[in-house]
C-alpha cells in the first residue's frame, strides 16, 4: 500500500505577519464632486414703491413675489396703524377704498368717517402744478376706477439675498459712501430723505436706516386718502415731512419767521429738490461680499 507524507504546517495554518510595506505613490485625482448648495437662512423680504402707476421691477439678485398698490396706513377714530414702506405689508395686491369694516358684538358695518391712506404717484411734470396734475377727488364707481388707479403708486415685493441700508447726507448732495464701498457695499439707488407722513391727527414715520425712508421722487402730494365712497388727493389734512439741508436751516434767522418755500410751480419744486431737500442713497451688500456663507449638504 502506497503511503503519503504529512502536509506542511503552512498548508494548514497562515504564515507569520510580515513587516509593513512602504507607502505607495499618490493615486490619480478623482472626478469633480457635486457643487455645494448655498442657502440663505434668513432671506430678506422687502417692498419697493415706484411712485408711478407702473409696478417697479426687483433689482438684480432678487426674486419677485407679487406686485400691487402702495399702502401706507389706516386712520380709524383718530387712531393710526401703519405699514413701513420697506415691508411687504405695504404692498397690497388690490386697491379698493371699501376695505374697512367696523365690527361690534352683533354686526359689522362700513363707515364714511374712517379712511385709508395710500402712496400717490409722484411723477409730476415740472411744467404743471399739483392742482393741475392730480384730481381733487373722485367718487369710487366702475367708471372712475381706472382713472383713480392712475394716480396710486404701484409696488413690488421681492426676496433679497442681501441686506439693504439707507444712508442720509442731511445735505442737498448725496452722502459720501466711500468707506462703505471699500467694505463691500454697493449703491442700489438714490433719492430724497422722507421721514414722516401725517393724516388728520396721526401719521407714520420711517426708520431712517430702512430703504423706505429714501424716496426716489419728491412731490408735495404724497398720499391718496380713501373712504368708503370717495378718494381724495388735494386736501389740507395730510402733511409730509422731509429732511432738509442742515446748512440751509443753520443760515436761516429764526427771527425772520418760519422757512416758507413755494412748491406749487414746477420751477419752485425743482429748486426745492436741488437746493433744499436732504439726499440719500440705498446701499446693499451682496452675498459674495458676506464673510459667512451657509451650505446645505447635497445628501
Amino acid at each position: 500500500t502506497q503511503s503519503t507524507g504529512s502536509s506542511g504546517i503552512n498548508a494548514e495554518y497562515g504564515g507569520v505577519q510580515g513587516a509593513k510595506g512602504q507607502k505607495g505613490s499618490a493615486g490619480k485625482p478623482g472626478i469633480p464632486g457635486d457643487a455645494a448648495q448655498t442657502i440663505q437662512l434668513n432671506p430678506y423680504i422687502v417692498a419697493f414703491h415706484s411712485q408711478k402707476n407702473v409696478a417697479p421691477k426687483c433689482f438684480d439678485g432678487m426674486t419677485e413675489l407679487w406686485t400691487g398698490y402702495s399702502f401706507m396706513f389706516v386712520d380709524v377714530s383718530n387712531t393710526e396703524t401703519a405699514q413701513p414702506l420697506s415691508e411687504p405689508g405695504s404692498c397690497w395686491r388690490e386697491f379698493y377704498p371699501k376695505q374697512l369694516l367696523i365690527c361690534k358684538t352683533d354686526k359689522c358695518t362700513d363707515s364714511a368717517d374712517e379712511y385709508s391712506v395710500w402712496l400717490s404717484t409722484a411723477d409730476i411734470p415740472d411744467d404743471v402744478t399739483p392742482h393741475d396734475h392730480y384730481p381733487y377727488s373722485e367718487r369710487w364707481t366702475d367708471e372712475t376706477e381706472d382713472r383713480i388707479k392712475d394716480y396710486v403708486s404701484r409696488c413690488v415685493v421681492c426676496v433679497s439675498d442681501y441686506r439693504l441700508m439707507a444712508v442720509h447726507s442731511y445735505r442737498s448732495q448725496k452722502p459720501d459712501t466711500t468707506h462703505m464701498e471699500k467694505n463691500g457695499w454697493v449703491e442700489l439707488y438714490s433719492g430724497f430723505s422722507f421721514i414722516f407722513q401725517k393724516a388728520s391727527s396721526y401719521g407714520m414715520g420711517n426708520q431712517m436706516s430702512d430703504h423706505g425712508s429714501c424716496m426716489q421722487y419728491y412731490s408735495p402730494v404724497m398720499t391718496v386718502q380713501a373712504t368708503s365712497h370717495e378718494v381724495k388727493w388735494i386736501n389740507n389734512m395730510p402733511k409730509t415731512m422731509w429732511i432738509v439741508d442742515a446748512e440751509m436751516v443753520e443760515q436761516h434767522d429764526i427771527y425772520d419767521g418760519p422757512v416758507d418755500l413755494e412748491v406749487g410751480p414746477g420751477a419752485d419744486r425743482k429748486r426745492m429738490r436741488e437746493n433744499y431737500l436732504g439726499r440719500c442713497v440705498v446701499m446693499h451688500k451682496s452675498a459674495k461680499n458676506r464673510r459667512v456663507l451657509y451650505y446645505a449638504p447635497s445628501g
